[in-house]
């Protein structure tokens, strides 16, 4: 029996690498391949994505010296919620989760974070005092352009260079026994790097800076933050050399659990349909349909056949899932949550579906 997967977006080589996707390129360079071309999801990205990327734009509007004062702080939290809203509205996979004040984890408590970590910058940065000065949102790169990124602080004060970056989520890793995650420590070391490179010179300093405001510092090595930035170079060309020569997309797939729980393109990964397993994997299921009914609650149940594995979903919307209202042979659905009766199965508000004659 085939496995029903989306048709696979088409694959472009890279044109950068930039340090803060270069672990999760390494992890699955198919994810970040159709990310870095800017294809649509295909799954929603959750509410507390989006409420990141705002607090990480409040950083950044106040690095540039764009927020004077508190009112401009709010204005400015409040116009990126708006912009986030707008563009969630016009996405069917994304517009029941609004408003984010709803559906974001956290939402009030995250906002006053951001707006604590915000507030030493307000009209500050740039100034020289008599401590020093820090420059934000500095481009570094490899001489040949292939590695680069900005780096989002670079302070000079007394006791030296410090480079910092900034995290709207957790540094920590709670599976790890709270040791700071290996990818952030990787990023910020390759920003070690690329600023030699781009300025001649070392940082002395490198730290990461949480919403608590908590810095951590990262110790490294320089030529071990050289080697990093080597091997990106080395990933990167291996990478657009088998793109070019035009290997299938199954080749640049690295299915696992913590890979592929956050990834919006698994619908048309082929390589995670045919090795996902049910212990740590995202609660997602395909195959042909045994039967479909709507339930006296108008929402539909549907009973899957995947291999002689029978799976019942129940509580799908049919203004949601549109596609059950056709006659269809084949669906999958992704990011269920466990029922109450073994093998069965009910939508969340992340719950995506496709049916075989979607296009």
């Amino acid at each position: 029996m085939s496995i029903f997967v989306l048709p696979p977006y088409p694959l472009k080589p890279l044109s950068r690498i930039s340090p803060s996707r270069y672990s999760a390129l390494c992890a699955c360079a198919l994810k970040e391949i159709w990310a870095s071309d800017r294809h649509l999801s295909l799954l929603p990205v959750s509410p507390s994505a989006h409420l990141g990327v705002i607090a990480h734009k409040l950083l950044e509007m106040a690095f540039a010296g764009h927020l004077a004062d508190e009112d401009g702080m709010q204005s400015c939290w409040e116009k990126e919620v708006q912009q986030h809203e707008s563009a969630m509205r016009n996405n069917p996979l994304e517009r029941h989760l609004i408003p984010l004040a709803s559906h974001a984890s956290n939402y009030r408590v995250k906002q006053i974070m951001a707006y604590n970590m915000v507030r030493p910058f307000l009209r500050e940065v740039g100034r020289v005092t008599k401590t020093g000065k820090s420059v934000v949102e500095l481009w570094v790169q490899t001489e040949d352009g292939k590695i680069g990124g900005k780096i989002d602080m670079v302070k000079h004060t007394n006791e030296g260079i410090s480079i910092i970056d900034y995290k709207t989520g957790m540094i920590t890793d709670p599976n790890q026994n709270g040791h700071i995650k290996e990818d952030y420590k990787t990023q910020i070391k390759m920003y070690a790097a690329l600023y030699f490179i781009t300025c001649g010179k070392w940082p002395d300093k490198l730290v990461l800076m949480g919403l608590n405001q908590r810095e951590y510092t990262i110790p490294f090595d320089k030529e071990v933050c050289l080697s990093i930035v080597k091997s990106a170079i080395d990933h990167f060309d291996g990478l657009n050399s088998r793109i070019e020569y035009g290997l299938d997309t199954e080749i640049f797939a690295t299915p696992a659990p913590e890979t592929c729980r956050y990834c919006v393109y698994r619908p048309a990964c082929k390589s995670y349909w045919a090795i996902r397993g049910q212990n740590g994997w995202p609660l997602d299921f395909e195959g042909v349909i045994i039967e479909k009914k709507v339930l006296g609650n108008g929402l539909f149940k549907v009973e899957l056949d995947n291999e002689g594995e029978t799976t019942v979903i129940r509580g799908l919307s049919p203004d949601k899932h549109t596609f059950l209202n056709n006659d269809i042979s084949e669906a999958m659905f992704c990011n269920l949550a466990t029922d109450t009766v073994n093998g069965y199965y009910k939508e969340t508000l992340m719950t995506t579906g496709y049916g075989s004659n979607e296009k």
